[in-house]
C-alpha cells in the first residue's frame, strides 16, 4: 500500500504597535537597532521565501517536491505590503537580496501548482479554545479573503485543508460543533489535529499512536462531520530540532509497517521560521536531500488533498477529548494566569459588543480579529501583554463610536 511522507511549515508573525498605527513584527525586527534582532528577522524573512525557490529548483532539476504551508492572514497581508513596495529588495541575507516574496510564490504556482498544499488558517492567529465560539466564522472568512485578495480567487477554490493556530483544539462538544460548521460551510473537507487530541491518547502504546497518526479518519459531532489527518509527533519526527534525510525515511518505513498495510501518510509539521534549523538549515540540509534522494518505489510524496481523493473514501470515526488539546498538549500558555485571564475576560466583553453592532466598517472589524491574536497572550512577558490590551482599547474605541 501506498507510503506517504509530506512536510507542512506553519507561517505567522503578529501586528505590533508603532506609534499610533500598527506593523507587523517582522518589520520590526529587520529594523530593528538591535543587530541581533535585526539580522534574525533577516532570516525570518528568507525562511518565508525558502519554500518557493527550494520547490522551483528541485522541480528545475527534474524532481517532484511537495510541501503543505499555511500562513496566517495577517503575516500574508504584511509580506504583499512589504514585498510590493520594495522593502525586501533591501534585505539581504549572505550576499543575496530576499526580494518580492509574494511574486516568488505567484511564479512557481503558475508553474508548478500541484507542488504547494496551501491550507486556510485563522486571519489574527486566534487561539479557537479561547475565543468565543461566534467569532469563528469571522476569523475564517477574513483569512480567505485576504488570501484571495493576493493570490486569487481561482487559487483560493484548491484551499482544502485548515490548520488551527497552535493546533489548538476547542474545548466542548457545542465549540467543535460550531468549528465543524462553519470549517464546511467555508469550503474546507478536511483539518490537521495533534494527535494529543485523541481520546485515550495517554493509553496508547508507541505503535498504536504511530499507527493514528499516520491514518487518515474523520470527526463527527451534531450530525456533522469533517475529515482529520494528524501531524506526527515531535518525538516520532522532530523536524523543528533538525532531523536528517536518512533519520526521515527510516522512520516513514517504520510507520508503514506499523499500518499493517493500510495507506500511511507521515505529515511532519512546524514553525517554518523559529529557530537555526528552520531559518538556516531545513531547506539546504534536509528537504532538498530527502526528495532528491529518498522519493522512489518505498516512499512517495503527495500533497494531503490527493491523498485523501485516493484513500479516504470509508473512513473510521475517532473520537475527541472533551477538553480539547493544542501541539503543546494543553491550553495553559494561553488561559491561565492572572494577566491572561484579565485579556481574556476583556476579549470577551470585546465580542460581544462587536457582535452587538448592527454593521462594523472593515478597520473595526480588522481590529476586533487582531485583537485575539494567540501571540499576545502566549508569550507570557509585559511587552505583549500591552500590545493585547492596547489592541482591545483600540478596537473597543472605534466600536463605543458606532454604537453612539
Amino acid at each position: 500500500m501506498q507510503t506517504v511522507f509530506l512536510p507542512w511549515l506553519h507561517m505567522h508573525q503578529p501586528l505590533i504597535w508603532q506609534g499610533n498605527r500598527l506593523v507587523g513584527n517582522l518589520q520590526k525586527m529587520i529594523l530593528s537597532s538591535d543587530s541581533r534582532e535585526s539580522w534574525d528577522g533577516k532570516l525570518i524573512a528568507r525562511a518565508y521565501r525558502n519554500p518557493a525557490d527550494y520547490l522551483m529548483k528541485l522541480k528545475e532539476e527534474g524532481y517532484e517536491p511537495r510541501i503543505a504551508l499555511d500562513f496566517s492572514g495577517i503575516l500574508l497581508e504584511s509580506l504583499e505590503e512589504l514585498s510590493e513596495s520594495g522593502f525586501f529588495d533591501k534585505v539581504v541575507v549572505e550576499g543575496k537580496k530576499v526580494g518580492n516574496i509574494v511574486q516568488a510564490y505567484k511564479r512557481l504556482l503558475s508553474k508548478y501548482p500541484q507542488c504547494i498544499e496551501f491550507a486556510g488558517t485563522a486571519y489574527a492567529h486566534a487561539y479557537f479554545p479561547a475565543i468565543p465560539k461566534e467569532d469563528y466564522r469571522l476569523q475564517v472568512e477574513a483569512w480567505k479573503d485576504a488570501f484571495a485578495s493576493i493570490f486569487g480567487k481561482g487559487l483560493l477554490k484548491r484551499v482544502k485543508g485548515f490548520w488551527l493556530p497552535e493546533m489548538g483544539v476547542p474545548r466542548y462538544e457545542e465549540n467543535l460543533k460550531e468549528l465543524i460548521r462553519v470549517l464546511l460551510e467555508q469550503g474546507y473537507e478536511w483539518v490537521i489535529l495533534p494527535l494529543q487530541a485523541v481520546e485515550g491518547y495517554e493509553r496508547m502504546s508507541y505503535a498504536e499512536r504511530i499507527r493514528t497518526a499516520t491514518k487518515p479518519w474523520k470527526i463527527s459531532y451534531g450530525g456533522m462531520e469533517i475529515k482529520v489527518i494528524f501531524r506526527v509527533p515531535t518525538y516520532f519526527i522532530d523536524q523543528q530540532s533538525g532531523v536528517s534525510a536518512d533519520d526521515a525515511y527510516r522512520k516513514c518505513l517504520e510507520a508503514s509497517e506499523l499500518s499493517k498495510g493500510q495507506p500511511t501518510l507521515v505529515v511532519t509539521a512546524s514553525d517554518g521560521e523559529n529557530g537555526n534549523v528552520m531559518m538556516n538549515e531545513f531547506f539546504p540540509k534536509f528537504y532538498q536531500e530527502f526528495f532528491r534522494k529518498k522519493i522512489g518505489n518505498k516512499l512517495q510524496s503527495m500533497l494531503v488533498t490527493e491523498f485523501l481523493e485516493s484513500y479516504g473514501e470509508r473512513l473510521e470515526t475517532i473520537e475527541l477529548k472533551v477538553l480539547g488539546a493544542s501541539w503543546v498538549d494543553g491550553h495553559a500558555a494561553w488561559v491561565e494566569g492572572s494577566r491572561r485571564e484579565k485579556i481574556n475576560r476583556m476579549l470577551q466583553e470585546l465580542s460581544k459588543k462587536f457582535h452587538s453592532l448592527p454593521t462594523a466598517d472593515k478597520e473595526t472589524k480588522k481590529l476586533f480579529l487582531v485583537a485575539e491574536t494567540s501571540c499576545y497572550n502566549y508569550w507570557g512577558t509585559e511587552f505583549w501583554f500591552e500590545q493585547g490590551e492596547r489592541t482591545i482599547a483600540a478596537a473597543l474605541e472605534r466600536i463605543n463610536k458606532l454604537m453612539l
